[in-house]
Formats: structure tokens, C-alpha cells, sequence
């Protein structure tokens, strides 16, 4: 299959790329049940304007990235796409103090943090 025929499914089937916000899920299983050669992926978007965001996204046979849901960010799928990798420790939260990730069920991301964050909590 060309990417023009990809392309071609995310026209005809994302019409109003607003809908398409925090959907890339549902889109990339949808894609895929049309188009089984694709793979899906989840992982990080690195878009220059938001920053890191959680994303699914699709590849081809070659490798490339085939996003339908990339018009969801200002950028439009121009930044970088890191997968997951399996066995890599799963983020579990958002650190209120930073925005860095959370694992293993942590409310902050380190002990500064927690430090900094009860500071100001006791500020206010």
C-alpha cells in the first residue's frame, strides 16, 4: 500500500482533525483493522509547541510513521516519535510540581520535588 492510500483513510475518516484530540486509540485500531500491513505503536509525540505528550501512531512495512491522529497537535506530527519499549517502567502519573512522569504510583517524581511542591502548598 502507497502512503497515499493512508492518507487518503485519514481524509475520508478524520474529517474534523478536532475530534481527532486524545483519540489516537480507537483511530490507530480503526486504521489498522483497514490496513493489517500497519503497526501499531505507542510510545511519546515530542511536539515542539505542547512538548511530550502519550500517543498511539501507526507503522508501515518500511518503518515509516503513518499518524492519523497528528493534526491533533498545533506542530502537526512534525516532532519526534519515541516508542515504548516493552519492560520500560510505566508511567503511572504526573508530578504536580514539574509535570515530569510518575511511576510506580509516586505523587511526585523525586524528593526534591515533594519538597518543593509542600513548600508551596504551605505557602498558599
Amino acid at each position: 500500500m502507497s502512503s497515499d492510500k493512508y492518507q487518503e483513510w485519514i481524509s475520508q475518516s478524520i474529517p474534523s482533525r478536532a475530534h481527532a484530540l486524545g483519540q489516537c486509540a480507537g483511530v490507530t485500531l480503526d486504521m489498522q483493522a483497514d490496513f493489517p500491513e500497519l503497526i501499531r505503536v505507542r510510545g511519546q509525540y515530542h511536539c515542539p509547541i505542547w512538548g511530550e505528550r502519550d500517543h498511539w501512531w501507526l507503522k508501515d512495512p518500511d518503518g515509516n510513521v503513518i499518524d492519523p491522529t497528528a493534526k491533533q497537535f498545533p506542530s502537526g506530527g512534525i516532532g519526534e516519535y519515541q516508542e515504548w519499549n516493552e519492560g520500560d517502567p510505566e508511567p503511572t502519573g504526573q508530578c504536580p510540581n514539574c509535570g515530569n512522569r510518575c511511576y510506580n504510583g509516586a505523587s511526585v517524581c523525586s524528593r526534591e520535588c515533594a519538597s518543593e511542591y509542600t513548600r508551596y502548598l504551605m505557602s498558599v
